[in-house]
């Protein structure tokens, strides 16, 4: 990745080549709208689920509200889009010059990279082979996270052994069939519901059985549409009832099924003028799907897109600190979050009295705690997410500093430890308290510069009263641990959280720390200074490299 600093900057000037050509939208066929976007700081679309139909004509307006270049880049199958962009990269120059989109047959579709608050419109068609095609930025040190997937949709299950019972008489409204006697009874062909019987054109009902089979636990959608009454039913669930006289018009029914194979039952009445009868379904991995041979002109309801409910609501530190108290995944259950302007983000642990994690770029989106109440952990939203010591109490009285760590139990208190809150400065800086084995302890974390400027994080501890011998701090536990100037290169086990992986490396500087087989520790003395930095800027830093 060094390689490539030098040649970022020119990026940002240059990401207006060429664009892609892609097919033209096919004349008097609607294309389907979907816009997709960057999350600023964030380093993810806002959409990683994209679904549409084989063959469908799509126009996708593409935004960069970001302050750093993003592209978009859709991939056949299969394809490892992390591989994909690092095969790129092995030629940076080359990659350069091609504005960072790659030259490979895996790829058949691509924006242009583009600049900061920039958008292209991309129509395309849409793959007519059903699969899952892949997409990503494919900017250096973007792939990682900035992923999703287009779904082409095949079709779904159709029905099995259809037959038909057809009745006489004259309706206003769906009459109980189970107490009538049908003119005839039959197979019906292509198991296919269908008005096609030649004796009959006004005042008859049909009821259709069969079956269908449920290919998976799931929602799944109904439709419907008939000139006049008709009624479905799957299952022992009654999916749609338009009952009554009236122009075909499409309604539509959502129930939740175990997957299994359920009997079916339509029931329909023709009055008098136009005799139309369409059925269909749609499920989470299949397309809308004809039951039915006749289909109105509009029977393939357009997908709804997947709204990823856990984003929207970023929160900004921009002239003040931003303090975000709730579940934090990595952090714990009892996490304090803190947004500082400038790009640096920390969590700190009230169970652990320690720093949880510490990250660059964008803070928190509260989408998911602040919207219809919702649960769980929430991952921080930047990027280069790092855990500056396993989640373990922060000092310990050891015999010799090759002696275990004390371990953190979740849902227990830590032995020795009492939470004393936080209060906040002028600036709205927290500064944390609590006292062990006696020792008042406060902690403060403030950040020196920006992450675009190679900043850092400043946390100084300050102790107060009969510090124990041999009592320690703990900088670092269970990473690979390499002097660095005045400071350690600590290497940490992979960072997990929420299905996104982080390489959990950065810089840490204390007077007098010490490596210790896998540890890294301080003494415990009257006040501590740590240093946090990160090993590589960012290449979001481009701009300020060339500068």
């Amino acid at each position: 990745m060094n390689s490539l600093r030098p040649l970022l900057f020119s990026v940002f000037l240059a990401a207006a080549a060429s664009a892609i050509v892609v097919p033209a939208t096919a004349q008097g066929q609607d294309p389907i709208e979907i816009t997709l976007k960057t999350l600023t700081a964030q380093m993810k679309f806002d959409l990683n689920d994209i679904v549409v139909s084989p063959g469908a004509k799509v126009r996708m307006t593409f935004e960069n509200p970001d302050d750093m270049p993003h592209n978009v880049v859709f991939c056949n199958p299969g394809t490892d889009v992390v591989q994909l962009v690092m095969k790129m990269l092995e030629t940076p120059e080359q990659a350069m010059k091609n504005n960072f989109l790659p030259e490979d047959p895996k790829v058949w579709l691509k924006s242009r990279l583009l600049n900061p608050h920039e958008k292209q419109v991309l129509e395309f068609t849409a793959p007519t082979t059903p699969g899952n095609y892949p997409y990503v930025c494919s900017f250096p040190g973007h792939a990682a996270t900035m992923q999703g997937v287009l779904r082409i949709l095949g079709e779904g299950p159709k029905l099995e052994e259809l037959k038909f019972a057809l009745y006489h008489g004259e309706w206003k409204q769906l009459p109980d069939f189970s107490k009538l006697t049908p003119h005839r009874t039959g197979d019906v062909p292509d198991n296919l519901v269908q008005l096609n019987f030649d004796d009959y054109k006004n005042q008859y009902g049909l009821v259709f059985t069969g079956k269908l089979q449920i290919p998976a636990d799931g929602d799944y959608v109904f439709y419907a549409a008939s000139d006049d009454g008709c009624r479905v039913i799957v299952g022992e669930e009654r999916i749609l009832n338009d009952d009554g006289m009236h122009p075909s018009t499409i309604k539509e029914g959502k129930k939740r099924f175990k997957k299994g194979m359920y009997p079916v039952r339509v029931e329909y009445f023709q009055s008098t003028g136009e005799a139309e009868l369409y059925v269909g379904w749609r499920g989470e991995k299949f397309d809308t799907t004809a039951l039915s041979k006749w289909t109105p002109p509009n029977w393939k309801k357009g997908v709804v897109q997947k709204v990823n409910e856990f984003v929207g609501m970023p929160l900004e530190p921009k002239e003040a600190p931003v303090i975000y108290r709730n579940f934090i995944a990595g952090a714990g259950n009892r996490s304090i979050g803190v947004g500082l302007p400038g790009g640096f983000n920390f969590a700190w642990s009230a169970e652990t009295m320690n720093v949880a994690l510490a990250w660059r770029g964008a803070f928190m989106d509260a989408a998911r705690h602040w919207k219809n109440r919702g649960g769980g952990h929430q991952a921080p939203a930047g990027f280069d997410v790092v855990r500056p010591a396993e989640l373990t109490p922060p000092l310990a009285v050891l015999d010799a500093p090759e002696a275990a760590w004390p371990s953190f139990v979740p849902d227990q208190p830590l032995e020795g430890y009492v939470w004393k809150g936080y209060d906040l400065d002028a600036k709205g800086l927290p500064t944390f308290h609590y006292t062990w084995k006696g020792v008042e302890v406060d902690d403060r974390l403030e950040a020196k510069g920006d992450f675009k400027s190679g900043g850092t994080l400043v946390r100084t501890l300050t102790l107060k009263g009969n510090i124990p011998a041999q009592a320690y701090l703990l900088l670092s536990q269970k990473g690979k641990l390499n002097a660095s100037g005045k400071g350690f290169a600590v290497q940490g086990e992979k960072l997990s959280l929420v299905g996104t992986s982080y390489s959990n490396q950065l810089l840490i500087q204390a007077e007098g720390a010490t490596a210790v087989g896998d540890k890294l520790l301080v003494p415990a003395r009257k006040q501590i200074q740590i240093t946090y930095a990160w090993p590589e800027l960012h290449p979001a830093n481009a701009a300020s490299i060339a500068q």
